[in-house]
């Protein structure tokens, strides 16, 4: 098969979908690998690295879409990427269609292929593709809201681990899974404050047992949720449906009710986002300021750590890329539920119940 590796369009976005020794694996099973020039430099991973693999170095991303069989990224393809579009394509990256319908809209009229990371599951229900870089983004999201709690950002000036004698700031995360339990360590590390919100009892139990005194676990309700973010110096959303548009957890009364210079990461964004109106924003213009609260929504936080993020990536998703080639589509599918559940769009149709009716198709 060939493998078209397209270097990232979206905004600072420095992650490359496969690192060199990854690409080498496939090329050793028989497959030929084209990389777009300058794809992997951004995680300081040059062209001259992939060549030693083997890989082919393109000079535009038109060669590597238009000789590609199967398309591996990691974010959604851009709008410039459309064009190259074609029955029979395979595209495999995070697709984050319930939140994209645009994306959905260009992938169906096309009849591509598209295979979502974020929906790979396993049968005790992980999500492998998607672990890694939630919690890099839960850690990285205590980070981004600590810097943006600094007065030079608008912040409210809060030390997130206070001094000997002023007390610690406060962070709410709402969510218990991947991202939340990597922000709640950050965080307890940093020496905050950290309550943490969930619907899952055993899960909220498990992380008391594990941390003792250092954080308060609540069952998560809009009551909760309203009690807690109010008195927040950070508030982290980290919920996530599989497939569907995140839940509006945080409302605009809940947010007006908050301290000024307070900061919102959502780390939901991606889906939809878990606060009402939230606004995506980027790397390059990361917040923006509502009701005196200070909102972060930048949909591809791992790109923060290009390097360590592109490492972790392709350890997970080197497996799935290799059935899909060594098998092709049909066989691989048929032979893979893991693989069968991520299947968004084939054909002109909608292939996942979930994902269909968060655009209510």
């Amino acid at each position: 098969m060939i493998i078209g590796i397209p270097k990232e369009r979206k905004t600072l976005e420095k992650r490359v979908a496969l690192t060199p020794k990854g690409a080498k694996f496939l090329i050793e099973d028989g497959h030929t690998v084209l990389i777009e020039k300058n794809a992997g430099t951004g995680s300081f991973f040059p062209d001259s690295d992939y060549k030693k693999s083997g890989c082919i170095i393109c000079d535009s991303l038109a060669e590597v879409w238009n000789q590609a069989e199967m398309i591996v990224k990691v974010k959604e393809p851009a709008e410039e990427e459309y064009r190259y579009f074609r029955e029979g394509l395979i595209i495999f990256d995070y697709l984050h269609l319930a939140g994209l319908p645009e994306v959905a809209e260009q992938l169906l009229k096309h009849k591509v292929t598209g295979i979502a990371y974020e929906l790979v599951q396993t049968e005790d229900k992980r999500l492998p593709l998607l672990e890694p870089m939630s919690e890099i983004a839960g850690k990285l999201s205590v980070q981004n809201g600590s810097n943006f709690l600094l007065t030079q950002h608008n912040g409210r000036g809060v030390l997130l681990g206070g001094t000997e004698k002023v007390h610690s700031g406060t962070v709410t995360i709402i969510g218990a899974g991947i991202a939340g339990t990597a922000a709640l360590k950050i965080a307890v590390g940093m020496g905050a404050k950290v309550n943490i919100l969930d619907i899952n009892e055993r899960r909220l139990e498990e992380l008391k047992l594990e941390y003792k005194e250092k954080i308060n676990t609540v069952i998560s309700s809009k009551e909760t949720v309203s009690e807690y973010t109010s008195v927040s110096d950070l508030v982290i959303l980290a919920v996530l449906v599989p497939g569907a548009k995140a839940p509006r957890i945080l409302t605009e009364e809940n947010i007006k009710a908050m301290p000024q210079g307070s900061v919102v990461v959502d780390i939901s964004i991606d889906q939809g986002g878990a606060v009402e109106n939230i606004k995506t924003t980027s790397l390059k213009e990361p917040t923006y300021e509502k009701f005196g609260v200070v909102h972060y929504a930048v949909p591809n936080m791992p790109s923060q750590v290009a390097r360590t993020s592109t490492i972790a990536l392709t350890k997970e998703t080197l497996p799935y890329i290799q059935k899909l080639a060594n098998l092709g589509l049909n066989k691989a599918l048929s032979e893979n539920k893991e693989l069968q559940i991520a299947l968004n769009t084939h054909n002109g149709e909608i292939t996942n119940a979930t994902v269909a009716e968060a655009l209510s198709r």
